[in-house]
């Protein structure tokens, strides 16, 4: 796929995957119009994350016959929830003139996100088979050809190709299963996938649920929804900061649906303050949303939580206050059920291995604790630097017209919380900073990309707070008549949050940032993972290589990425693979004696190692010495067991033509 117009198609299937799913499930529940379009996204990644989790249990191949049979059970689970359930079977469907105005302005704002979006893309990557360099992307795309190659995306199997001694462990697949899906329906190869998909997620996915969030809270006006889904486009936090970092796809596709949980919450908690949903059809949706959130990147429960805390800490002492206004008796019996409410929550998540791992992860101080409040607070977190002073303006202008709203007067305060995340991770090494920012790994660059999940529908109503100033002082001067007309507010509202995300620097310094991760170097530069001699020899090995051989390989050097780009089977297929066999630690430290030594030989065959590929001694910054974690390999190709069968410049594969002594 060598341009962005073939990609086309696959990119309206991903689509289709994103949207078919959930649209049939929420048809189900009576649930239309602009609820749906912003809803069907997220019931459709629970229904494909489940679905991918059930189907190696009943022995079937990941792919569309599973989703359908998915979607087909998920769908009649909804229509006998409706059907029985009296408070499900008593709401009608809302139609009318009302909500195609609404579905209207929802779609023209997407579509105005999905232009920003994918110009900045097409600006940072030339064709859709280009990858980022990031120290993840080697194990998210080998992850999801791992799927492809083996049927299997359940999310206690994606991570099955880097544990050998472990039968079946829990890693979030949601996304993987998203990508490999798309890769099994349309035949594109698993890079050009994973750009479709990030697109379809960053540009369509995240600006819906953020509209979903705005409506909740302020309402369903025609231009505030628009301005909602458009903005969602113009803050560089994220999408992108999270594709410049690493590239954490769960992780994106996790914050791209946490505004739909904020709402969701929102509205089974406060049914009187916000709308778009009864109480009953939107604690369905919640039990519908939480297998995707958790499948995708459990942290977005936490992320959910976070924004909340102020409205949650508020209602918690509302309801002590309640029961120790009746006696101190009930008020103290209300105390002991929160600490053992509490207790147990907590004692059960720190069962959890991956919980625990959380807390071993602490990212030093870089910044100065005010700078960091500063470049958090205007939308610039590092590695820009410019801060978006009209989109912080609009926040500011949100903040105010909504703390004056009832019922929303928690906002203010949530907001100063995503404030001073940020320099909680980037600003400070004080160790209780560190725990409180667990669930994000204590990244500054997830942390930072929380701040447009509230700064979005803030931005929204701030926008149109100027839009009606402006208006106001027009009709007063009997000025630009056309202006003051719905549609004409609207197609201005796009128009002009396209001039402001385009005259953002920040925003152009952010796609400065991940273009320089999409290259490819000429050379080694000690940052990307392959360089363009690397590339050209992985692109090479189909034509020397069958799909059954090993190719033995140090990780460190970016070998590991022909896995995914050549479809092949690489001895350790990701750098920070702690779990090895006997046979993988034999060859990790004495592939080098491979064609004298019998019992080195003996755990080649067994691997089934054919190959080696060396990339050299240019490794990923990762650790400080990461030659000493893999001298068997690095020294392979010196030894007389190996035969030089193709080269690009310093890259080389070797065939094992030696082993025990034994001429092969």
């Amino acid at each position: 796929m060598t341009s962005w117009i073939e990609a086309v198609p696959a990119f309206v299937v991903a689509l289709l995957i994103l949207a078919l799913p959930g649209a049939a499930v929420l048809a189900a529940l009576r649930i239309r119009g602009l609820m749906a379009l912003c809803l069907a996204p997220t019931v459709s990644v629970s229904v494909l994350a489940v679905s991918a989790i059930v189907a190696p249990l009943i022995n079937l191949r990941w792919g569309i016959p599973v989703v359908l049979v998915g979607t087909a059970v998920a769908t009649a689970a909804a229509w006998v929830a409706r059907r029985f359930i009296p408070a499900l079977n008593s709401i009608e469907a809302v139609s009318g003139a009302r909500s195609r105005v609404g579905l209207s302005a929802g779609a023209i704002g997407a579509l105005t996100a999905l232009s920003i979006t994918t110009l900045l893309l097409l600006l940072v990557a030339r064709t859709p088979e280009q990858f980022t360099q990031g120290y993840d992307t080697v194990f998210h795309l080998n992850a999801s050809a791992n799927a492809v190659d083996t049927g299997n995306a359940s999310s206690f199997a994606i991570s099955s190709f880097i544990l050998p001694t472990v039968k079946s462990s829990f890693y979030p697949g949601a996304w993987h299963g998203l990508v490999s899906l798309l890769a099994i329906v349309t035949g594109i190869s698993v890079p050009a996938a994973t750009n479709l998909m990030w697109l379809a997620v960053a540009a369509l996915v995240w600006p819906l649920s953020a509209m979903f969030l705005t409506r909740v809270l302020f309402g369903a006006r025609p231009l505030l929804l628009v301005s909602a889904a458009a903005l969602a486009a113009a803050f560089p936090a994220f999408p992108w900061l999270l594709l410049q970092y690493g590239s954490a796809y769960p992780n994106s596709l996790s914050n791209a649906l946490v505004p739909v949980g904020i709402g969701l919450v929102l509205l089974v908690l406060r049914p009187a303050k916000h709308h778009g949903l009864e109480p009953v059809q939107a604690l369905t949706v919640v039990a519908l949303f939480l297998p995707g959130a958790v499948t995708a990147q459990p942290n977005g429960v936490f992320s959910i939580l976070l924004v909340l805390t102020p409205l949650l800490g508020y209602l918690i002492y509302a309801w002590l206050r309640t029961g120790f206004s009746r006696s101190h008796l009930h008020g103290w019996v209300r105390v002991a059920l929160l600490v053992c409410a509490l207790g147990v929550a907590a004692a059960a998540l720190y069962t959890l291995p991956q919980i625990r791992s959380l807390f071993s992860y602490t990212s030093p101080a870089f910044l100065f604790f005010p700078l960091a409040l500063i470049r958090n607070f205007t939308h610039a977190p590092a590695p820009i630097w410019f801060p978006a002073l009209a989109l912080t303006a609009l926040v500011l202008i949100g903040v105010r017209a909504g703390f004056r709203r009832p019922g929303l007067r928690w906002l203010p305060a949530a907001l100063v919380l995503l404030v001073f995340t940020y320099p909680l991770t980037a600003g400070t090494n004080f160790v209780p900073a560190n725990i409180a920012m667990a669930p994000w790994w204590d990244n500054p660059e997830r942390v930072a990309a929380l701040m447009p999940l509230l700064a979005v529908p803030l931005a929204a109503l701030g926008l149109v707070q100027a839009m009606d100033w402006l208006g106001s002082k027009a009709k007063s001067r009997n000025l630009s008549p056309a202006l003051l007309q719905r549609k004409g507010n609207v197609a201005a509202a796009a128009g002009l949050v396209v001039v402001l995300a385009l005259s953002n620097p920040g925003l152009w310094q952010m796609k400065g940032q991940v273009g320089i991760m999409f290259e490819v170097p000429a050379e080694p530069n000690g940052l990307a993972q392959i360089d363009a001699q690397e590339l050209a020899l992985i692109h090479r090995l189909p034509n020397y290589t069958s799909v059954d051989d090993v190719i033995a390989n140090n990780p460190y050097n970016g070998s590991a990425l022909a896995m995914a780009l050549a479809g092949r089977q690489m001895l350790f297929p990701y750098s920070s693979q702690g779990d090895l066999n006997e046979d993988l630690y034999t060859l990790r430290f004495w592939l080098n004696r491979v064609g004298s030594d019998p019992d080195v030989c003996a755990a080649a065959k067994r691997q089934g190692v054919t190959y080696l590929l060396d990339f050299g001694t240019d490794y990923i910054p990762a650790f400080n010495d990461p030659r000493s974690l893999y001298p068997g390999i690095t020294l392979a190709a010196d030894s007389d067991a190996f035969t030089l069968v193709a080269n690009e410049g310093h890259a080389k594969l070797y065939k094992l033509t030696t082993c025990g002594g034994i001429r092969l």
